[in-house]
């Protein structure tokens, strides 16, 4: 079987706050929704929001428990072409609502952070190479 990932899930407080940063703040669309999560389609991998108390029970499960809210634990990275999509994106976060890291350059690397309204980091970045 060949590695691939196919979604990455992550618990929201609010599921319909979460739908709108991302399908009205960012411009992304939402490919199928009920009342404890909503999918969306970046790409071919699916960004799925689902509701805190329901992500605990898959979670749970295992014997974990949900991160606290704003707890990083991971960093979600898109990619783009070019720097001034770094800064668009950046700019479309912002004016959604998003807390963010204004884009520098570091090693050839022109990347920025925003963290979406349950504290989940994004990183948007363009590798000059």
């Amino acid at each position: 079987m060949p590695a691939a990932i196919s979604c990455v899930t992550v618990p929201v407080e609010n599921l319909q706050k979460s739908i709108a940063f991302y399908r009205d703040g960012l411009g992304l669309t939402v490919e199928e929704q009920d009342e404890e999560h909503a999918a969306i389609d970046c790409d071919g991998v699916y960004l799925v929001l689902l509701e805190r108390s329901e992500f605990g029970t898959y979670v749970e499960r295992l014997g974990h428990r949900p991160a606290a809210r704003g707890a990083a634990e991971a960093i979600i990275s898109y990619f783009t072409e070019s720097k001034s999509e770094v800064d668009a994106v950046m700019a479309q976060a912002q004016k959604a609502g998003a807390q963010i890291i204004a884009a520098s350059d570091d090693d050839g690397v022109y990347s920025g952070y925003f963290t979406d309204p349950d504290g989940h980091t994004w990183e948007v970045l363009f590798d000059g190479e």
